[in-house]
C-alpha cells in the first residue's frame, strides 16, 4: 500500500469519528474544520436587530474550530453594533479542555457530538436556559431533543449550529455496484481503489459492528481484547487493499478526481461539491454498519464566560433564520433551523433534513470510539488498545 500524502496520526483519532482532519482539528467538526474559507457574508435581519442590546460595544471571545463563531456571518451585525470577537483554537481538544480547566476566559466556545458527554462531565459548560433562545424551537427536533446535547442532569449543554452525516463517497462511472459493507473491501475486487483516513476509530467500530461484536447504538464501541484480536485480522486485509492514506477531505477528493482512487471510506458531502468544480460527479452512499451515522457541531458556555448574556443574544443569532442558513451554506453543512432549510443555498441542500425532523433522527449521532483507559472495564479493549492494535495493523503492510 502506498501512503499518499502527510498520515494523520493517532494523537488524533478522535477527531476522525466525524471525520476529515487535516490537522489536529476535529473533523465534523472535521467537516468546518476544514472547509475553504467562507464567501458569503448575511446580513442582520430586522427582527433580529430588534433583539440586539446585550451585546452592543462588547468583545466576546471564543475558542474553538474556525468557521463555527459566525466570522463571516455576523460580521456586519457586529460592526453595527461595535462588537469585537476574538477567536482561538489551542491546537487540540486536550489543550481546549485545559484552556477552560485552567480558567482562561471564554464567552463562547464549539462543542462537537463527539466530544460533548466528556466535556459536559468535565464541567467545561454552563447548562444552556433555552428559554432564553427565541429560535430554539424552530430548531429541527431530531437535534433540539437529543440526548446527545444533554447532561447526566436533563439539562441542555450545546446549541446545535450545523449537522451533517457520515457516507462513503464514490466515482460512479467507475463503481457500478456500490459496496453494502464494509466487509466487502478485503475481496481482490477492491484493492488499490480505495482511500481512507490514518486512524482506527471509523474502521474498527464499523468491523465491530460488522462482525457482531457491537450494535452499533450505544454510546461507545465496546469489543473484548480477543474480538480485538478479530477486527485487527479483517483490518488488515481492508488496510492492505487500500490505495493509500489521505490528509483530509479535499485531499480524498482529489485523489479520486485524478484517477487514483474510486472510493473514499469516511466521505462528506461537500466532496460532490469539489469534485464537481473540477468537473467531475461524483456519488455518495452509506455502510450497512453506519446506521445512518453523523455529527453536529454546536455553540456552549463555557464556565469561564465573562458576558454570559451577551452569549446567549450571538447564540440565538448563530441558530437565526437567514443567519443559520449561511452558516450551512459557507460550511457545506446541514442546517438546525427548520426555516433555514428553505432559504440556504446549494452548499446546505445537499442533505436529507427528513432524517432531522422526527424528535427520534434517522441519523445516529453517535460516538464510536473505545472507552478510555480510565473507563474501560478488565477484557475490554480501551482507546489506547485500539491505538496499538492499528500501529500493528499498519505494521503487516
Amino acid at each position: 500500500m502506498a501512503i499518499r500524502g502527510r498520515a494523520i496520526t493517532a494523537v488524533m483519532a478522535l477527531c476522525l469519528v466525524a471525520a476529515a482532519c487535516g490537522s489536529d482539528e476535529p473533523a465534523s467538526t472535521t467537516a468546518a474544520a476544514t472547509t475553504a474559507a467562507p464567501t458569503t457574508a448575511a446580513a442582520t435581519t430586522v427582527a433580529a436587530a430588534e433583539e440586539m442590546g446585550a451585546c452592543d460595544g462588547a468583545t466576546l471571545s471564543f475558542i474553538g474550530l474556525d468557521g463555527e463563531a459566525g466570522e463571516v456571518e455576523l460580521e456586519a451585525w457586529r460592526e453595527e453594533n461595535n462588537v469585537s470577537l476574538e477567536t482561538n483554537w489551542p491546537g487540540n481538544w486536550q489543550q481546549f479542555v485545559t484552556a477552560i480547566k485552567v480558567g482562561d476566559v471564554y464567552d463562547l466556545a464549539t462543542i462537537a457530538y463527539f466530544q460533548a458527554q466528556r466535556q459536559i462531565e468535565a464541567g467545561l459548560f454552563h447548562p444552556i436556559d433555552t428559554s432564553r433562545l427565541e429560535n430554539w424551537n424552530t430548531m429541527f427536533a431530531g437535534l433540539r431533543e437529543n440526548v446527545s446535547l444533554r447532561g447526566a442532569d436533563g439539562q441542555v449543554y450545546g446549541v446545535p449550529i450545523a449537522w451533517g452525516d457520515g457516507p462513503f463517497i464514490y466515482h460512479p462511472e467507475r463503481v457500478a455496484n456500490p459496496p453494502q459493507s464494509v466487509l466487502e473491501l478485503s475481496g481482490p475486487e477492491w484493492e488499490g481503489r480505495f482511500t481512507m483516513f490514518d486512524s482506527p476509530i471509523w474502521l474498527f467500530s464499523m468491523l465491530a459492528v460488522g462482525l457482531g461484536f457491537d450494535d452499533g447504538v450505544g454510546e461507545k464501541t465496546y469489543v473484548t481484547d480477543e474480538q480485538m484480536l478479530t477486527i485487527k485480522d479483517e483490518a488488515i486485509k481492508i488496510v492492505r487493499n487500500a490505495a493509500g492514506f489521505t490528509n483530509g477531505y479535499r485531499d480524498a477528493t482529489d485523489t479520486i478526481v485524478a484517477g487514483d482512487s474510486d472510493l473514499n471510506l469516511d466521505g462528506w458531502e461537500a466532496m460532490l461539491t469539489w469534485a464537481e468544480e473540477q468537473g467531475e460527479t461524483l456519488a455518495f452512499d452509506f455502510f450497512v454498519e453506519s446506521g445512518g451515522g453523523g455529527w453536529w457541531d454546536g455553540l456552549a458556555i463555557p464556565v469561564t464566560a465573562d458576558d454570559i448574556d451577551c452569549a446567549y443574544e450571538y447564540i440565538d443569532l448563530m441558530i437565526s433564520d437567514e443567519i443559520n442558513a449561511q452558516v450551512g451554506e459557507n460550511l457545506v453543512s446541514g442546517v438546525v433551523n427548520e426555516v433555514s432549510a428553505t432559504l440556504a443555498g446549494p452548499g446546505a441542500q445537499i442533505y436529507d433534513y427528513d432524517l432531522v425532523r422526527p424528535e427520534v433522527p434517522e441519523v445516529s449521532f453517535r460516538d464510536q470510539s473505545p472507552p478510555e483507559d480510565d473507563e474501560a472495564e478488565e477484557g475490554i479493549a480501551s482507546f489506547s488498545d485500539w491505538l496499538n492494535t492499528w500501529e500493528e495493523v499498519k505494521a503487516e503492510l
